[in-house]
C-alpha cells in the first residue's frame, strides 16, 4: 500500500498548481501512472470497437484530486496494423486514413492505486474524424 500512495504522490507532484479537489494540468504526461491510467482507457475503447488503436497525439491532460485521482484526457486515436488479442508488442499506426478511422476521444478515468480494480472509467466519448 505505501508504494501505491507514494505513486500516487509522484502523479500528484507533476501537475501544476495541485489544488486538492480542483482540476489541474499534468505536465509530464509519460509519468507512469499517467500513462498506466491512458492505456486503461484505450483497452476498454479496443475491446468496444474489436480493433487496435494507439495514442496519436494527447490533446489535454489533466488530474483532480478526489478519493484517488481523477484522470481527464482528450486525445486522437489513431489504427494500427495489430490484431485485438494478438501477440503484437511493436503496433505502427496507420498513416493512411483509407486503412482504419482516426477517432477523437474524452476519457475520465478514476485510479484508486489501494483497491482493486485500481481503475473506473466514467467516461468514453470518442468521434471519427473525418
Amino acid at each position: 500500500m505505501f508504494w501505491t500512495v507514494a505513486a500516487l504522490l509522484v502523479t500528484l507532484a507533476s501537475a501544476s498548481d495541485l489544488i486538492v479537489g480542483g482540476v489541474s494540468d499534468i505536465n509530464d504526461i509519460n509519468a507512469p501512472e499517467v500513462q498506466e491510467a491512458l492505456k486503461f482507457a484505450v483497452g476498454d475503447f479496443n475491446k468496444k470497437l474489436g480493433d487496435v488503436y494507439q495514442v496519436a497525439k494527447v490533446d489535454k491532460a489533466q488530474i483532480q484530486v478526489v478519493e484517488g485521482a481523477l484522470y481527464y484526457f482528450t486525445v486522437e486515436l489513431a489504427g494500427t496494423n495489430c490484431r485485438n488479442g494478438g501477440v503484437e508488442t511493436d503496433c505502427k499506426i496507420y498513416t493512411d486514413l483509407t486503412l482504419a478511422k482516426s477517432y477523437t476521444c474524452t476519457f475520465e478515468v478514476w485510479s484508486r492505486p489501494w483497491m482493486a480494480p485500481f481503475y473506473q472509467l466514467f467516461k468514453n466519448v470518442c468521434n471519427q474524424i473525418s
